[in-house]
């Protein structure tokens, strides 16, 4: 009885974090992340935006907090849009674009 318990409390976790990465996913998946960045010479990005900036902007802008390691996105050291995705938790992911403009 008492492995029982174990195992159903073990389920019942694992089923509320699925359920809560779900809903994230929902919040973020196929949306576009505004940021907005300093140009250097010539018109390029000044520096790069990083998966912490993206993190915070995530935050600000769908009120979803996810961790920046979780966080894939291409080098972004230039303007235009570009794909990312937050792996959230086994199985569930957000795939999203980031929109990089001039400040």
């Amino acid at each position: 009885l008492h492995l029982l318990r174990e195992k159903f409390a073990e389920f019942r976790e694992n089923h509320v974090a699925v359920a809560s990465a779900q809903g994230i996913a929902d919040k973020v998946n196929g949306k576009t992340l505004n940021i907005t960045a300093k140009a250097g010479e010539g018109g390029r990005l000044f520096g790069s935006v990083t998966s912490k900036e993206i993190s915070t902007e995530l935050k600000k802008q769908f009120g979803v907090d996810i961790d920046k390691k979780k966080i894939t996105v291409a080098d972004i050291k230039g303007f235009g849009e570009y794909s990312a995705t937050a792996k959230l938790y086994k199985g569930v992911s957000a795939k999203f674009t980031v929109s990089v403009k001039e400040q």
